[in-house]
C-alpha cells in the first residue's frame, strides 16, 4: 500500500533494526553526518532516508531533527524493538503506537504532571493516523502471511513465539532498559501504556515540534521486560528484529 509521501526518514536505533532495509534499497547514496550514516534510496518504490541513531532519547531526537532539516522528509517512521508491559502481550507481537509519552519525565510536582514536557503543556504525544493504519495492516500481512516464509519454527520456539498479534496503543519511553521490578514502576507511571522503548517519544516530541510531522513508530516485542529480559532482548534482536522491520515496512510501501 502506498502511504502517499514524498521522502521518509526510517530510523532504528541500532544496527540490527535498519540493516536489511538498507541493504535492499535501490540507487542507493551514502551521506555521513554527526557520527550516524544516512542511507537514501528507494525501498518498495517509495523514496527513503535509513539511518541508526543509537539508543537513547537523545541520540533519538538529533537524528529526527537532522532526518527533517538536513534530509527533508516530510513523514518518519521508527521501527525496531520494546519490552512488554500490558499482560495481553507476547514475544514476538507487534505494536503500532497511537501516541508517546515519557516515562522519566518529572518537574517540580506542583508545576508539571508526569510525563508533562515543560513550557508545551504536552504529555501525550500523538502519531499520525493514515501511517498508523497502513502500518497496523502490514503488520497484520507479514504475522499472518510472511512470517512463516523468514523465519524457521525452530527460531520462534526457541523465544516461545507462536502466532503474533497486533496491537496499537500507548507506547513508554525512558532513558534506562526496563527489566525486573522496573516494569512495575514504570506501568504504575504509566498506566496506559502496552510497551516501553528507549527512543519514541523523544522522536514525536522533535515532529510536534517541528510543525507536526507525520509519525509512525512501529515495535517488535523482544520480550516481557521482567527477570528474563536481559536474554530475551539479545536473541531476539539477532534472529528477527531485522525481518520484522524490514518485512513490515515493505508492505507499507508496496
Amino acid at each position: 500500500m502506498a502511504i502517499g509521501y514524498r521522502h521518509v526518514g526510517v530510523i532504528g536505533a541500532m544496527a540490527d533494526e535498519v540493516e536489511r532495509l538498507h541493504h535492499h534499497l535501490v540507487a542507493e547514496t551514502v551521506t555521513e553526518h554527526a557520527g550516524r550514516t544516512y542511507r537514501h534510496g528507494t525501498l518498495a518504490g517509495q523514496r527513503v532516508t535509513v539511518v541508526q541513531s543509537r539508543i537513547g532519547k537523545v541520540a533519538a531526537a538529533l537524528t529526527a531533527a537532522s532526518l527533517v532539516r538536513d534530509h527533508d522528509v516530510d513523514a518518519i517512521i521508527f521501527t525496531g524493538i520494546a519490552g512488554a508491559l500490558h499482560d495481553d502481550l507476547a514475544i514476538g507481537d507487534v505494536v503500532v503506537a497511537t501516541e508517546l509519552v515519557q516515562h522519566d519525565l518529572a518537574g517540580p510536582p506542583d508545576m508539571f504532571a508526569r510525563g508533562e514536557i515543560p513550557l508545551l503543556g504536552v504529555v501525550e504525544l500523538p502519531t499520525d493516523e493514515s501511517l498508523t493504519a497502513a502500518a497496523v495492516a502490514a503488520a497484520q500481512s507479514f504475522v499472518v502471511d510472511g512470517l512463516d516464509a523468514v523465519v524457521t519454527s525452530e527460531q520462534l520456539a526457541s523465544l516461545g513465539i507462536g502466532r503474533p498479534s497486533v496491537h496499537t496503543g500507548q507506547v513508554a519511553t525512558g532513558d534506562e532498559f526496563i527489566e525486573g521490578e522496573l516494569k512495575a514502576i514504570v506501568r504504575a507511571r504509566t498506566p496506559s501504556a502496552v510497551c516501553v522503548d528507549m527512543e519514541g517519544a523523544a522522536v514525536a516530541q522533535v515532529c510536534y515540534e517541528l510543525d507536526d510531522v507525520p509519525l509512525c513508530v512501529v515495535r517488535a516485542i523482544s520480550d516481557l521486560a521482567g527477570g528474563t529480559a536481559s536474554v530475551d532482548f539479545p536473541k531476539f534482536l539477532d534472529q528477527l528484529a531485522s525481518h520484522y522491520s524490514y518485512e513490515i515496512l515493505r508492505r507499507m510501501f508496496a
